[in-house]
């Protein structure tokens, strides 16, 4: 009897943690796919202003600004899909 409610307890401690980590995942999915759409944007030849403006009503003006910057500063062999893997990664690794 006490086992099965240790396992219950476990179990129920397990929730809360798995709708975290749900949440974690789609809020770095999202992100990446905001990197990637102003990856697609450079790629496709648009201005960094325009890039730039797109991503600070998706973020903010500073992080727009940044992010921006930093994709238009990327080697052009370095856009492609890794590019947003390694940017959920990253999200997901982060505390």
């Amino acid at each position: 009897m006490r086992l099965t409610g240790l396992v219950l307890a476990l179990g129920l401690a397990a929730g809360p943690l798995a709708a975290q980590d749900a949440a974690k995942e789609a809020q770095c999915t999202k992100s990446a796919a905001v990197v990637m759409e102003a990856v697609a944007a450079r790629k496709a030849g648009a201005p960094k202003e325009q890039a730039r403006r797109m991503l600070r009503e998706k973020l903010d003006h500073t992080a727009g600004d940044m992010l921006s910057d930093w994709i238009y500063d990327l080697p052009e062999d370095q856009l492609t899909d890794a590019l947003g893997t390694a940017w959920k990664a990253q999200c997901l690794a982060a505390k």
